[in-house]
């Protein structure tokens, strides 16, 4: 039927019944003056169940998902439009994207309008409620403290319904909130933080659920906001001693907040959530003066969820609990002489390790500490070699665990430790990331190289591991190098076995128990001998590997965790990790894993997870630590020894080579 006819049809049914009927919200539209800009549907109030929630919306256009999502829990009820300029064209835009009893735009650009009684009345009567885009400092001079205000916090509070705003709604959606009455802010306001654009405003508008010590920001990669966010939440420290949140989506990008305090992210661009702390104050906030906010390069907590077309991510703005994120990833951000800046400040590519233990200063000489980091250094040089030449991550794994192995000084290949029978057995695997796949040998004796046997493993059999002589054979198959086992035979290794025989012979010592009469070797009573490699490559790919000569004098065909996927090695999409520990604990422990895990279930970074499962293992008895690598370039390095051999280098060939704890 056609409209014209439809609207005559209702028209005759309305003379002569002499009541108004349902209209469906496509068939009728009312135009109007004064206050009322459009009213689409039925003009008759209606009462609906709801369910209360918030959609911060960055601007920049609409995202018609978390429309839906505000229909939805409207339960078809009434929906008003506020705005305090502009025309009534969101009736149509929601009129076709779910059934709703009424659309009705107001334009409220007065503080007469806003405390007009009727426009109150309608807004209270509203199941759902947007306020568009525009200038926020019309909304703050014409809503504040009038009857609008107050019904926009009676539908937030008590009514309980679904409420919106895009950019310029989005801005006043806050306790905090930033008015924009004197000219619009830019970044550049981190070189002068008392510029005279930064007019805030503290919990004296509206009052939506979980956002009294939030400000927004919207438009947010787009116009490059983040130093002007900052600044904001700078200043509230400074102005009224408090230590606000921040959420900022981008444009297209909407921020979907439940009842419970529950977001996800719908849309094209990404959001981001922000957390201050009263541990990591601005060091300087002047009048004139760029803005200092460092905190160690951990001023403020960013977590970064990016938006999809059905709802992306989970964060608890009810309490920005880190533990309870997901789906996002998680970055420093902080202000150095009013620059800002966002960790990784440097892009690391790949991470080595050498094995942890009580490696001390003091007994160490010069020469054999820049021993040590010269192995670690070609290590590198090999990996990078690969990296640059753009070749796949488990290349550049391979070729930097090949060189470790080939140094007597690492317990691994040729510095293969013996065990109780003074036997040579090696243990390696590897992990590519991008596919979950897996190779690892362990009980091997003859095999140059045990990375590469693993590697085979994965590439050329069905399987994940094999042991002893049928791994031996399979790499002789596969083209491995093979060697005699005289080949691991060092004198340094030998004396540590002697030692550890004399002092118990029914008791493992770990590779560099030997306590040395001369200057020049390591003394230590642990020293866990494994080495390890994680690479992030050119495409995004992760992979890592981890190769041991086990236990000195280790006895009864003793596997550590070295060669099994998720104890000592784990790569996936996300996060590639290789440790280096008592074996026994890290298998118990499942800590490559676990670190994954955590990041991905839990929302934590690469730091704190790589921190919560050493701290585990330490909880058992067991020592060591583990190197990591996320998808971001970000680096964990923890330890619970008095040091690791460990080095990294970023994507500029940028080396850095650590021994120590401190």
């Amino acid at each position: 039927m056609k409209i014209g006819k439809l609207l005559l049809k209702q028209y005759l049914l309305q003379t002569a019944a002499g009541v108004l009927l349902m209209y469906n919200v496509n068939a009728q539209t009312k135009n109007t003056t004064g206050p009322s800009l459009k009213l689409s549907g039925d003009p008759a109030d209606v009462t609906t169940p709801t369910k209360g929630g918030v959609v911060l919306i960055g601007g920049g256009g609409n995202v018609d998902a978390a429309f839906k999502w505000m229909i939805d829990r409207s339960g078809g009820g009434d929906v008003v439009v506020i705005r305090a300029s502009g025309d009534y064209l969101y009736n149509d835009d929601i009129a076709k994207l779910g059934k709703v009893n009424s659309v009705e735009t107001l334009l409220i650009d007065s503080r007469e309008v806003a405390n007009d009684e009727k426009v109150a009345t309608t807004i209270r009567n509203a199941e759902m409620l947007f306020i568009t885009g525009g200038d926020q400092s019309n909304y703050m001079n014409f809503w504040r403290n009038t009857k609008t205000s107050e019904a926009i916090n009676y539908l937030l509070n008590t009514k309980k319904v679904p409420a919106g705003g895009t950019s310029a709604g989005c801005a006043v959606l806050s306790g905090f909130y930033y008015s924009g009455e004197t000219g619009s802010a830019t970044s550049e306001i981190t070189m002068d933080p008392f510029d005279k654009n930064v007019t805030l405003y503290n919990n004296d508008f509206l009052q939506p659920p979980y956002l009294k010590n939030v400000l927004t920001d919207q438009h947010y990669s787009q116009r490059m906001r983040q130093g002007r966010h900052i600044t904001f939440l700078s200043r509230i420290i400074n102005d009224w001693k408090l230590f606000p949140k921040g959420i900022a989506p981008d444009e297209r990008t909407a921020v979907c907040i439940d009842e419970q305090g529950n977001a996800q992210v719908i849309g094209e661009g990404k959001a981001y959530f922000i957390s201050t702390d009263p541990a990591a104050a601005p060091e300087r906030i002047k009048p004139g003066v760029p803005l200092q906010w460092l905190a160690g390069r951990q001023a403020m907590r960013v977590y970064e969820i990016q938006g999809s077309a059905a709802g992306a991510g989970y964060f608890s703005v009810s309490d920005f609990d880190p533990a309870k994120a997901k789906g996002g990833i998680w970055y420093w951000w902080w202000v150095d002489k009013g620059a800002w800046q966002q960790s990784p400040m440097d892009k690391y590519v790949i991470v080595v390790h050498g094995g942890a233990g009580t490696i001390l200063k003091s007994k160490m000489t010069p020469e054999k500490e820049a021993a040590y980091k010269k192995g670690l250094q070609q290590a590198l040089e090999a990996g990078y070699a690969k990296w640059k030449s753009g070749a796949p991550a488990l290349d550049a794994v391979e070729a930097a665990i090949r060189t470790l192995e080939d140094n007597p000084l690492f317990n691994a290949g040729k510095g293969a430790v013996f065990t109780h029978d003074g036997k040579n057995e090696l243990d390696a695997s590897i992990m590519n990331g991008a596919t979950l796949q897996a190779g690892a040998v362990a009980g091997v004796k003859t095999l140059r190289h045990p990375i590469s046997a693993a590697r085979a493993v994965m590439e050329k059999s069905e399987h994940v591991m094999m042991v002893g002589a049928g791994a031996e054979q399979f790499a002789k198959e596969a083209g491995m190098e093979i060697v005699k086992p005289e080949y691991f035979r060092t004198v340094e290794r030998w004396k540590q076995l002697q030692d550890a025989i004399k002092e118990d012979e029914k008791k493992a010592k770990l590779d560099h128990s030997y306590v040395p009469h001369k200057a020049g070797t390591i003394n230590v009573d642990n020293k866990f001998g494994t080495v390890g490699c994680v690479v992030l490559d050119r495409s995004g790919n992760i992979a890592a590997g981890t190769s041991t000569g086990g236990m000195t004098n280790k006895k009864y065909g003793r596997v550590g965790d070295s060669p099994i996927i998720g104890a000592g090695t784990y790569a996936n999409g996300s996060v590639g990790i290789s440790c280096t520990g008592w074996g026994e604990f890290y298998i118990r422990s499942v800590v490559a894993y676990d670190l994954a895990a955590i990041m991905e279930y839990k929302g934590y970074t690469v730091q704190d997870a790589g921190k919560s499962v050493i701290a585990k293992v330490g909880k058992l008895g067991g020592d060591g630590g583990l190197i990591a690598l996320d998808k971001n370039g970000n680096v964990a390095m923890p330890f619970n020894t008095e040091g690791m051999y460990r080095g990294t280098i970023t994507s500029e060939g940028k080396i850095d080579i650590e021994i120590y704890k401190n």
